[in-house]
């Protein structure tokens, strides 16, 4: 029995799907865990200006730090949601596209089988027609 490829690949793109929609989600969660950590992080860096004497004396450059650390985690959570989005709508285009082949498919393997259901249907009725005694019709011009 051959197997359904179109299906299968189907199959393989709906999965694509839920996996691309669990990876957006999971991203958004590492975004707002990383949000989270952000504002703590500047309220413990501000904290520990008075515990370490290296802050103290260069508050200023630490704290610029630490905000371009956060642009820079910011862009790269930005490009990675990017991505991930624009992957799960690559992934149901292409899903949509093999539907639309799965659903071709199916009406051509309906016609075909029409077809042929229409084929033996006329070869049965070809063979009734054949089996039938056919009866002589005679003439009654030379009848002797």
């Amino acid at each position: 029995m051959p197997r359904d490829t179109s299906s299968d690949t189907l199959a393989y793109w709906d999965e694509r799907v839920t996996a691309c929609r669990w990876l957006i989600a999971k991203t958004a969660a590492w975004g707002g865990l990383a949000a989270m950590f952000a504002v703590l992080g500047q309220g413990w860096l501000e904290d520990a200006r008075p515990i370490f004497p290296f802050l103290q004396q260069n508050y200023g450059v630490w704290q610029a730090a630490y905000l371009l650390a956060l642009a820079l985690v910011f862009v790269l959570w930005a490009a990675a949601m990017q991505q991930k989005i624009t992957i799960l709508h690559n992934s149901k285009v292409a899903r949509a596209a093999q539907q639309r082949i799965v659903d071709f498919n199916a009406r051509q393997a309906q016609r075909r089988l029409e077809a042929q259901q229409r084929r033996e249907q006329a070869l049965r009725e070809k063979q009734a027609l054949a089996a039938k005694p056919q009866q002589e019709v005679r003439s009654n011009k030379f009848d002797f």
